[in-house]
């Protein structure tokens, strides 16, 4: 039977990178959604409209799934919006979360250069940072089945398919990669166990 996958943040560049490759690959994909707009034609998706801010309409997409894949973006609903995915998948009983972060949050803040630690990091994106580090901490506290991606800096560029994936591989301030292949490898992450409850980056 195939493994049943509900995107939220389905509308983004990451997002619907995902809900594409994984339609292509034959899972039956839920895109969770403010709007339709942008996700039309596409065969074979469902879709719930709904608040990621509100419990219950996060409860009513995780419900019937196997797996859930967040790649929502900055500020309060990266901790918000995946607090309440997290809260939904334990009173549904779902256990597999693969989530889209950032290099530099959580722990990964100290292999930041120093410059971009204390500019980029501390200072000019602050508050979208903070939110990162508690989301980060409220998923690795959960008993969850959960892998949380950190890819650098995103492109736009095409998927390669030869990308780096590792808990500490080496990356510096012109280290990149497409939400492409991002989106590859989060789907990579619904059958394969390597990298359960643990951080990821991922880069060229």
């Amino acid at each position: 039977m195939s493994i049943k996958i509900v995107v939220f943040g389905a509308a983004g560049g990451t997002g619907r990178n995902i809900v594409e490759q994984g339609l292509s690959r034959g899972y039956p994909v839920t895109a969770f959604i403010h709007k339709k707009r942008g996700l039309e034609g596409l065969a074979g998706l469902s879709t719930v409209t709904g608040d990621v801010l509100n419990r219950d309409d996060v409860e009513k997409a995780v419900a019937n799934q196997d797996a859930v894949i967040s790649a929502l973006g900055a500020g309060k609903v990266s901790f918000y919006g995946t607090k309440n995915i997290v809260d939904a998948m334990k009173k549904a009983g779902v256990r597999r979360l693969i989530v889209e972060s950032a290099y530099g949050a959580g722990d990964s803040a100290k292999e930041l250069p120093v410059l971009n630690r204390l500019i980029v990091r501390d200072l000019l994106l602050r508050s979208q940072f903070r939110a990162k580090d508690l989301m980060e901490s409220y998923v690795e506290k959960s008993d969850l089945e959960w892998t949380i991606v950190r890819p650098p800096r995103l492109t736009d560029g095409p998927r390669r398919g030869n990308y780096r994936a590792g808990d500490r591989i080496r990356l510096d301030i012109l280290s990149g990669i497409s939400r492409a292949d991002v989106a590859e490898f989060m789907l990579r992450q619904v059958e394969d166990i390597e990298f359960v409850r643990r951080e990821p980056s991922v880069a060229y």
